[in-house]
């Protein structure tokens, strides 16, 4: 899931694809990484899941997958879902109303 998170943001389509594998997993518990998430959030926002898949397990995806998650370390991301909202860190799902409300304070 991270891999294709990588390629939807050079392809544009990120959000889009971020948003789906979360309503996923918060409303049908339904993993970000597992089947039938992957495939069901692909096609939900008009991506080719097969075409999506063989670049995203590709060398230039994972180079890219490295940096970022270096970036993400170095900022004291240690886990999935991490959000930093005003150089706050909020970790875990159960922390997602916590960062919004902090981003809306």
């Amino acid at each position: 899931a991270n891999r294709i998170a990588v390629l939807g943001m050079q392809e544009g389509w990120c959000s889009n694809y971020v948003q789906a594998t979360y309503r996923r997993w918060f409303l049908e518990w339904l993993e970000p990484g597992s089947e039938p998430n992957v495939s069901e959030s692909l096609r939900e926002i008009g991506q080719d899941s097969e075409r999506i898949l063989e670049l995203a397990t590709g060398e230039e995806t994972g180079e890219v997958y490295s940096c970022q998650t270096e970036s993400a370390q170095s900022k004291g991301i240690f886990g999935s879902p991490s959000f930093i909202v005003d150089g706050e860190l909020f970790w875990g799902d159960d922390r997602l109303e916590d960062a919004v409300s902090w981003a809306l304070r």
